[in-house]
């Protein structure tokens, strides 16, 4: 059964990884309003509003598999340092990428404010919830039922309470801790809480599919309007705090997870793991490739329901191989340190 739950779970992976390409490419498109055609807006806005929900559910995927581990101080931490030094390596190849291939200098004062390349913030956010997992399991998994229950009320009442006052420049200073504090926390911990309540939450497959496909045109369509009414493109409904997009992708993730299990063929399957194995990866490179196409190509050329799969199909398949070929690198080097470290002085090397 384990084993069953992973297979979805790198689906749910691989479903993510490729949203996020589509909001990245998605996003060029949407930006451009004014510049390019009407239809051409339309469709890039509703690409992009259906796949924000990548982003929450990767840190969905991170609560349902991390959450209900055995609590490890040492485990936690070697995951902290790692994750830690995939920061400080990314930032400094995107730093370099920047000053070199794009004339961008990165001002280093910045570096606790903003990330170096924008998607780099989700690393600053999954590292903080790494260094705070020890003690969320042990408060979690000591969580009876009906507080489980709480949490997801209060935390979706908050998430939709501070999100409507944004909305109005009310901004919250002083948050609710956990259930408000932080909307991506609140992800994570969905994740874990989704997995504790699996096989016994009353939505079937169809309803979340209806569920996310409403969600996300009230998105789309409250995006357009709101870029009509300003006459630029307005992003604020594509924001991860919006309570729409987290229902969307807490209905994708449930949705993935209630669905019958499926008999994949052999080499399906091994695409999906690959895929899956290599998201990261995948998630912090694919801006290299998306750059070079922005710069030597103009895709707002194309109407963006075509540019957009084109765009889309190229970058993730060069990201896959280059995300293939640099992990195999990256951990033959791992094991060749790990090997230099662990030999003793005077030993044959």
């Amino acid at each position: 059964m384990q084993y069953k739950r992973n297979e979805k779970i790198e689906l749910l992976r691989v479903i993510s990884c490729l949203l996020v390409i589509c909001i990245h490419v998605s996003n060029y498109y949407s930006r451009g309003y004014g510049k390019i055609s009407e239809s051409s807006y339309i469709v890039s806005i509703i690409i992009n509003g259906y796949s924000r929900v990548a982003v929450p559910i990767f840190f969905m995927i991170s609560g349902y598999l991390l959450i209900h581990e055995h609590i490890a101080i040492k485990k936690s931490i070697k995951r902290v340092i790692g994750t830690a030094w995939i920061l400080i390596f990314w930032s400094g190849v995107y730093y370099i990428w920047n000053y070199f291939y794009r004339d961008k200098i990165y001002d280093l004062q910045l570096l606790f404010e903003e990330p170096v390349k924008k998607h780099l913030w989700f690393l600053y956010a999954i590292l903080g919830m790494y260094i705070a997992l020890p003690f969320l399991q042990c408060l979690l998994k000591n969580m009876p039922p009906l507080l489980m229950k709480y949490f997801v009320l209060l935390w979706v009442l908050f998430l939709a309470a501070n999100y409507v006052l944004a909305l109005s420049d009310m901004e919250v200073t002083y948050q609710v801790p956990l259930v408000g504090s932080s909307c991506y926390l609140g992800y994570f911990i969905m994740g874990y809480l989704i997995r504790c309540f699996e096989g016994r939450i009353p939505v079937k497959k169809w309803e979340c599919i209806v569920i996310a496909l409403v969600a996300g045109m009230i998105t789309v369509a409250a995006t357009y309007l709101y870029t009509d009414y300003k006459g630029f493109h307005v992003e604020r409904f594509f924001e991860y705090r919006n309570i729409l997009i987290g229902i969307s992708a807490t209905a994708v993730f449930i949705g993935v997870l209630q669905g019958k299990e499926q008999q994949l063929k052999k080499n399906t399957l091994k695409i999906i793991r690959c895929i899956s194995r290599h998201s990261l990866t995948i998630y912090l490179s694919h801006i290299l490739f998306l750059d070079i196409i922005k710069k030597e190509c103009n895709p707002r050329g194309l109407f963006s329901g075509v540019g957009i799969i084109l765009y889309v199909g190229i970058v993730f398949v060069i990201t896959l191989v280059f995300s293939v070929a640099f992990d195999r690198i990256s951990g033959k080097i791992h094991k060749i340190v790990q090997a230099i470290i662990k030999c003793k002085p005077g030993e044959n090397r």
